[in-house]
């Protein structure tokens, strides 16, 4: 047996009400009120659950018609049908009840079957009513749904051949953000009142629809100046809405040509033409014309031989060097694909990337340039080339696989490579879509070796929170950091972005380089890492190859530095070099510039490099330490170490950024020299020299000291 309907009873006199309880008992399950206010008490309680309210007229307090007056202004209560009761007859009444909003009218004395088979018409009608409104109106916003709007839309379409009609298509561009910094009951409030007021401007014959999120859509019969008028006030309007922010609106409109088009081409076709102008000030309005056409047809054909294009490595991987900004050697390099297709020759990336990155392709071209990076290192390593760590591209999509970091280690093992000799760019935009999500991957990939780079620094909007909670080892600046205008406001910006990262130890590398004057402000500014045209273009492996040899900050270059040490002071020392840093390349960056001289030892933080040191202080000839690192710190490091005085025959050089009071710190905590980074090859090996042969003589002194008072 189904569920009984609620119904509220409304009547001053008790006996009324017990006849219809009596009636209608069986049936229903009842409420009851004695006047108008009780009756709204138990309405605004019972809502959801109540069905239909039987109600007398005349009642003290609040009568019949307050209490319809009521309903009209409460949330959900005027859903509910009313069905009034007066004495029979009274035709003034009844018609000034339903003036009110009630449903229908029952005449006293009552009729049974007359009050049983209106109640039951008017329960059933507002069911289906509701369903039918369920169906075909949104929800939130009470316009048509994507589905009715586009049946509707055919019905108008087919029945006014003769009249001229365009979809138009709405876009809230910064929605998410509202939603972010406002909450998302902002954002349901921001849509039903948008919703109002595009109703407001939509006549007979003309529709308004919600197709998801913050996208209406619109039928209007076409007229330029009209339709252009309508929008200019609904973006003025809307941005009335009481939210401390500008809104951002953009319209995309598909003049209707063909009734025969499917709904779903007509609003693409709208969509297509708002893309073309997100994100351009100004503009608020674009049309779909043959441009966008010739355009769709150019990326279906993109996305028709991208599979072949795989198959037959139509794709090559270039790279672009990164530089140290001191020494302005190659220190690095980032993996970048070109698509040289058979008929189109090389093709702009920003044609395709976007593309594969909406269908999904893209987690095919990823591994296929990570396969392809770590053959050509795998190369260089056995050529006894100099290896330097190369940045490849890890999308949102890769981020989100479940089976991404057994794919990237199976492409390292298989080249015979480490996770530090491949960094991972990720884009800044993963993390604000899934943060979660991305900072628990991160942390797998970092335990693993791989260091990881935060890609387009500056692009987004949780820049600043990011940082905080993104275990990240090297910053990409946004090249709109450093491009075009130079004026004060920008320089503080970079300033204050590059001081940031130094302060929370991160590397930073400043993509984008085009002119002498940024450089010398990135110097300036002691930034690490630049990468761009004005120093190399993206090239083919073999060039890049070549040029690696040439200017590698790892290669064989010290050799022209060899001719100025002797190889009576300076040759090949059994002891250790201990390197202690937490950054990788930095590591890597000593290790291979004096591997030749010691034995590199390397370790990510003072805790790791305190336990070693206890164990191996006698074959150490010099430690490499850093300030700030997680764990324990170079100070800390330092502090134990002085403790003992079985430590002070090891020199110790300090590899940080300098300011007076941390050279200072350095020095009284038994700091032998300090050299602050970015290193500078010539400089940074002088100064090993100086201080190993220093201490290697004054050990020496010190034993033929101890030889001769013995003999005396």
């Amino acid at each position: 047996m189904s569920e009984k309907n609620t119904i509220l009873i409304v009547d001053d006199k008790e006996v009324n009400r017990e006849c219809l309880i009596k009636l209608l008992e069986d049936d229903y399950n009842i409420l009851e009120a004695c006047d108008g206010e009780e009756a709204i008490e138990i309405l605004d309680k019972n809502r959801d659950i109540i069905s239909a309210v039987v109600l007398d007229i005349i009642m003290p307090k609040l009568d019949g018609y307050g209490v319809l007056n009521e309903m009209s202004y409460r949330k959900m209560l005027p859903k509910i049908p009313v069905i009034v009761t007066s004495v029979d007859g009274d035709e003034a009444s009844e018609l000034k009840s339903l003036s009110f909003g009630a449903s229908d009218f029952l005449g006293k004395p009552y009729n049974p079957i007359i009050v049983k088979k209106r109640l039951q018409n008017i329960i059933h009608l507002k069911e289906t009513a509701s369903l039918v409104n369920y169906l075909q109106m949104d929800t939130l916003t009470g316009v048509y749904s994507k589905e009715t709007f586009s049946k509707k839309t055919k019905e108008i379409l087919k029945h006014s051949k003769d009249k001229k009609y365009a979809i138009v298509y709405s876009d809230i561009e910064n929605f998410q953000l509202l939603k972010d910094l406002f909450g998302e009951k902002t954002g349901d409030n921001l849509l039903v009142f948008m919703a109002k007021v595009l109703k407001h401007y939509v006549n007979d014959n003309e529709l308004c629809g919600r197709i998801e999120n913050e996208h209406f859509v619109l039928l209007k019969e076409y007229d330029k100046k009209s339709l252009h008028n309508d929008l200019d006030i609904i973006v003025k309007t809307v941005n009335d809405f009481p939210v401390n922010m500008n809104l951002r609106l953009r319209f995309g409109i598909y003049l209707i040509d063909t009734a025969k088009m499917s709904m779903h081409a007509m609003i693409n076709r709208a969509i297509l033409a708002v893309d073309t102008i997100k994100g351009r000030y100004g503009r608020y309005i674009a049309y779909y014309d043959k441009e966008i056409w010739e355009k769709q047809v150019h990326e279906q054909e993109i996305l028709n031989c991208m599979e072949d294009a795989i198959k037959e490595e139509q794709f090559k991987v270039y790279f672009q060097p990164k530089y140290d900004l001191n020494s302005e050697k190659v220190a690095g390099a980032e993996a970048l694909v070109r698509w040289v297709h058979p008929e189109k020759g090389f093709m702009n990336p920003g044609e395709f990337i976007p593309l594969f990155e909406t269908n999904g392709f893209i987690t095919e071209l990823d591994k296929f340039v990570w396969d392809k990076t770590c053959s050509y290192i795998q190369g260089w390593k056995e050529k006894g080339y100099p290896i330097v760590p190369v940045s490849v591209n890890v999308s949102r999509t890769d981020i989100y696989n479940p089976d991404f970091i057994d794919i990237i280690m199976g492409i390292i093992n298989k080249h015979g490579l480490k996770p530090e000799n491949i960094h991972l760019e990720i884009t800044e935009t993963a993390y604000t879509e899934n943060p979660h999500q991305i900072i628990e991957e991160v942390k797998k990939l970092k335990l693993l070796g791989f260091v990881i780079e935060m890609d387009d620094f500056g692009s987004g909007y949780s820049s600043l929170n990011m940082l905080n909670e993104l275990p990240i080892d090297i910053l990409k600046l946004d090249m709109g950091f450093v491009q075009g205008d130079l004026s004060m406001n920008s320089n503080n910006i970079l300033s204050f972005i590059i001081s940031l990262a130094k302060w929370m130890d991160y590397a930073v590398v400043a993509e984008g380089i085009e002119t002498e004057e940024q450089i010398q402000m990135l110097r300036n500014m002691d930034c690490n890492f630049v990468q761009g045209y004005y120093y190399a273009k993206p090239m083919p492996p073999e060039e890049f190859e070549r040029h690696l040899v040439e200017h590698s900050i790892l290669n064989n270059d010290m050799e022209g530095l060899e001719m100025n040490f002797s190889d009576t002071e300076f040759r090949k020392s059994p002891g250790i070099m201990l390197i202690v840093d937490d950054l990788v390349l930095n590591r890597k960056i000593l290790s291979s510039s004096f591997s030749r001289y010691f034995k590199t030892v390397e370790k990510e933080n003072g805790a790791e490099a305190l336990e070693y040191i206890k164990e191996h202080a006698d074959e150490i000839d010099v430690i490499m330490l850093d300030l700030v690192m997680p764990v324990m710190d170079g100070f800390t490091l330092m502090k134990q170490l002085k403790l003992e005085n079985k430590y002070s025959h090891i020199p110790i050089i300090v590899t940080s950024q300098g300011n007076d009071k941390s050279v200072e710190k350095s020095f009284a905590l038994g700091a032998t020299d300090f050299v602050e980074k970015p290193y500078n090859p010539r400089i940074i090996m002088h100064r090993v020299q100086n201080v190993v042969m220093a201490y290697k003589n004054a050990r020496a002194e010190a034993k033929e000291n101890e030889k001769n008072d013995s003999v005396s």
